[in-house]
């Protein structure tokens, strides 16, 4: 037993179909450490399979010795294709960074930021930078963050700076070089834009009093909700960080663009932003000190102005921020583990974030944010959103059937449509689905992701936190199998 080698079992449905139909178990299947979770059995029945299916969702393993007999002709891989197991991050970087954050922090408590700290902070973040980009594998290693500082005794707002850091300058720069970017010296002052940004955006919670409970009043949301502007007026004085940056830091939380009526969880209005601002100009132009300030609000002012159909810096802050956020203890509850962070990200995307950066966080970072472990696997379940031509959303829900290290182009087979619940406090988001809507999909209709745009993935399904929606989608799935 101790030479065996057991794999993570990344089933087809057509394993799957193979085991429903014989009703035969045909190997031994293990938790990672070896124990056996399900045995082999001939004539199963229809409970000992549905259980089968319950535990492969969880995730489930069997001995590499085995493989012939559920169909797998080669060893699975431990990693998808294309990536590797290198660490791209020394603790050296991950100190590096952590002390910076430390310093700048337990300072911007006592005052503003200096024109010293931030040419020191710009000057260690391009360091960081371009020891990441001079490795052979930075498109392809671990972001090994999360792994560095699983011991860390920093204060939560140095941690959430230093996850959020390496995660935005990870994700800009494999987005730029996967689009071929051949100019050096501006991606390298587009990502440390980025960085500086990413390391500054949450400075103001140093000057506010946040409440230690998970669960925030409507006033106290609201005075959370203006910590941009308060980061902003940290920093707004300091001529050796980039405008870019400062503005970066007021849109943080505003990925999404305003269209319509369309419900997002955008933070602070954009009005609103513009009407501080403009009160604060008339403030502060007659006052000799604060001429620095007024210039760059005039500047500020006017780059809020410009409709950007993505804004690509905002996108990335929000959503590494959130990771870092998720993946971090709290007062009120432990860290969430990496994998089930991603899904949490994709499960409030709808709302929050744009296509793109959901479908960039998932193909570029993700899994390296995740040891190489796949999010989404082959026999999965998730919803995909779908516009008619008429414009209308459909909510479609569907079994992968191949998935790779481009996480969301994955094969998958429509099962049904469905309507979501939708709530909208403490923000928008789905509060699961409503099962008397679904409508299945009798052709199980095929697509492949990779090539249709008009489909993205909007919502993975957990059986540990979807329950009936799963055991709904196991029945659909077995009688399909059975027919």
């Amino acid at each position: 037993m101790s030479d065996s080698k057991y794999i993570l079992f990344d089933f087809t449905p057509e394993i799957m179909q193979q085991i429903v139909e014989s009703r035969e178990i045909p190997v031994h299947f293990y938790n990672k450490e070896g124990q056996i979770l399900i045995y082999k059995k001939e004539a199963a029945s229809e409970q000992e399979i549905d259980r089968l299916m319950r535990f492969v969702q969880l995730g489930i393993y069997y001995d590499e010795a085995d493989g012939a007999k559920l169909g797998i002709k080669e060893p699975a891989r431990d990693i998808p294709e294309g990536l590797t197991d290198t660490k791209l991050l020394s603790k050296n970087t991950a100190d590096e960074l952590t002390k910076e954050a430390t310093e700048l922090f337990s300072s911007l408590k006592r005052t503003a930021i200096t024109s010293v700290q931030a040419k020191r902070t710009n000057a260690r973040l391009s360091q960081v930078l371009s020891d990441f980009e001079q490795q052979e594998d930075a498109m392809t290693g671990l972001v090994n963050i999360i792994e560095i500082l699983k011991d860390s005794d920093s204060e939560y707002e140095v941690e959430l700076a230093t996850k959020r850091t390496v995660v935005a300058m990870a994700m800009k720069t494999r987005g730029m070089l996967a689009q071929n970017f051949r100019e050096q010296a501006k991606q390298t002052e587009a990502v440390t834009v980025l960085m500086m940004s990413a390391m500054l955006c949450d400075v103001g919670y140093a000057k506010m009093k946040i409440p230690l409970e998970g669960s925030f009043a409507l006033k106290e949301m609201s005075y959370i909700k203006n910590h941009p502007i308060l980061s902003y007026l940290l920093l707004a004085h300091e001529l050796n960080i980039d405008a870019r940056t400062k503005r970066n830091i007021l849109v943080h939380h505003r990925p999404l663009r305003d269209i319509g009526n369309e419900k997002t969880n955008n933070y602070p209005d954009l009005q609103f932003i513009r009407q501080k601002l403009t009160e604060l100009l008339e403030q502060y132009s007659k006052v000799r000190e604060k001429q620095n300030i007024c210039n760059d609000i005039r500047t500020q002012l006017t780059l809020l102005k410009q409709d950007l159909p993505y804004d690509e810096d905002a996108a990335i802050l929000c959503i590494a921020s959130e990771f870092a956020s998720l993946t971090s203890n709290v007062p009120w509850r432990k860290a969430f583990t990496p994998k089930r962070a991603v899904q949490m990200i994709v499960n409030n995307s709808y709302f929050t974030y744009p296509d793109r950066t959901v479908r960039e966080f998932l193909d570029y970072v993700a899994l390296s944010l995740c040891d190489n472990q796949k999010i989404i696997r082959e026999g999965d379940f998730l919803v995909v959103a779908s516009k008619s031509q008429t414009g209308r959303t459909f909510f479609e829900l569907a079994q992968v059937t191949s998935s790779n290290r481009y996480q969301s182009r994955p094969g998958i087979n429509r099962l049904a449509t469905i309507d979501p619940i939708i709530v909208a406090s403490p923000k928008f988001r789905f509060n699961g689905f409503d099962l008397k809507t679904m409508k299945p999909d009798p052709r199980f209709a095929h697509f492949e992701l990779s090539q249709d745009d008009s489909r993205h993935i909007v919502y993975l399904i957990d059986p540990n936190f979807d329950e009936n929606l799963f055991n709904e989608l196991m029945r659909l799935t077995k009688e399909r199998m059975r027919r």
